[in-house]
This record gives structure tokens, C-alpha cells and sequence, in this order.
């Protein structure tokens, strides 16, 4: 497990009117670092998803074709009421997550749900599918859906050990790449809200729920 190196929150996570500030640092921990998307961010965010999608073939991204979000993406999700997060070391961006609300009502969309190679199978997915969650808790909302590519089984198994269930629906996108995604979704309204142990993310989580309960307070 990471020792902790600060326990302190990012002290200006949020404004007094409730948005959130771009980069701002919610914890960090060993070396780690949590914080909100930067529209600077961008090459980072578009150099990691590359990486990843490059380990399947046929599969290329063109931002400004596939995902012109990332070309900003504090902007894009401030929009679109949404939150973007990711987890860096040393610099380096090695996984994101972001939230937007559905077009229906007390639903939210899972959305850039990425990993670095070289840091899977060691609970970093799981902790930002618990960053979305927690959000959308926090908004009231009942469920959470996503569409993943149909190449990632990976992310597949990720989202069913949570206790997302895939639909029959499938959605099919015309990108670089002519991608097919498959739509997942999870209630949690009635789901009892028991994160797992993190490992060495779990002083990230702890920090991110501090920040939770500073915002729910401030005036």
C-alpha cells in the first residue's frame, strides 16, 4: 500500500457557487495525485487513450474527429455540467474518468473510463468507477449507464464486477475507427454504497471523501 505524503484535500476544489476549478488537487498520496482535468490536459488525456487504443487493432484515434471534447476537455464537461477527473504520477496521466448527466432524468453517463497499461489489475478502474458513483449519488441520481467499445474486455469485466449490466442495445459511431459500443447501466439507487479496498488508492478515495464533506458544508 502507498504511504500517505498529504492528507490534505486541494483547499480551492470548488467555488462558493458550486463549480469546480480546473486542476484543482482533491488529495495526494505516495506519489499520486487525484485532481479535476485541465483543458492543458488535453495532449496527456489524448497521448494515454491513443496508447490504449492503439493495443487493438484497428482502432485509432483523431481527437478532433473521434472525441473534440478532449481538444478541451475542463471546458467541454464545465458545459455540459459534467465532472472530469484524473490520476497522474510524476507528470504522467495514467487514468481518467469523467461524469455527464443522461438525457434522462436521475441518470448520469460514465464517460473516458481509461487505464495505463502498465497500472492495471491493481484496482485503479474500480476506484474511479467509485469516483462516478459517488458523484452521482451525491446528485441524486438512480443509475449510471455507459457504452463501451465492444474491443475493451477489459473495461467489460471491470463494469460487471461493479455491478453494471449490459443491454441488448448497441450503438455504432462514425469515427476513424467505426466503433461499436455496447450499453451497460447500474441502479444504485436501492445499491448499498460499499467501496472495496483500493489498495494503494485507498488514501486517494479517503481524501476524495473528505473533499465531499468540506463542499457539502461550505456556505
Amino acid at each position: 500500500m502507498a504511504i500517505e505524503t498529504s492528507s490534505a484535500p486541494g483547499e480551492h476544489s470548488s467555488r462558493r457557487d458550486g463549480s469546480i476549478l480546473p486542476g484543482a488537487i482533491i488529495g495526494a498520496s505516495g506519489g499520486l495525485v487525484l485532481r479535476y482535468a485541465r483543458d492543458e490536459d488535453a495532449p496527456e488525456i489524448i497521448a494515454l487513450i491513443s496508447s490504449i487504443w492503439s493495443e487493438y487493432p484497428g482502432k485509432t484515434l483523431i481527437a478532433a474527429n473521434d472525441m473534440p471534447e478532449l481538444l478541451r476537455p475542463a471546458s467541454a464537461y464545465a458545459r455540459a455540467d459534467g465532472r472530469f477527473w484524473l490520476v497522474e504520477t510524476g507528470g504522467r496521466v495514467i487514468g481518467t474518468v469523467a461524469l455527464v448527466p443522461s438525457v434522462e432524468g436521475g441518470v448520469v453517463e460514465l464517460q473516458k473510463l481509461y487505464v495505463a497499461r502498465d497500472v492495471r489489475g491493481n484496482g485503479l478502474g474500480s476506484f474511479l468507477c467509485y469516483l462516478v458513483e459517488r458523484e452521482a449519488r451525491g446528485r441524486g441520481a438512480h443509475a449510471i449507464e455507459l457504452w463501451t467499445d465492444v474491443k475493451l474486455l477489459d473495461a467489460h469485466r471491470c463494469y460487471e464486477r461493479l455491478g453494471y449490466r449490459r443491454g441488448n442495445a448497441l450503438k455504432t459511431y462514425s469515427d476513424t475507427s467505426s466503433t461499436v459500443r455496447y450499453y451497460y447501466r447500474k441502479d444504485i439507487a436501492a445499491a448499498e454504497f460499499a467501496p472495496l479496498a483500493f489498495g494503494r488508492w485507498q488514501a486517494l478515495l479517503r481524501l476524495a471523501a473528505e473533499v465531499d464533506a468540506r463542499q457539502a458544508v461550505s456556505p
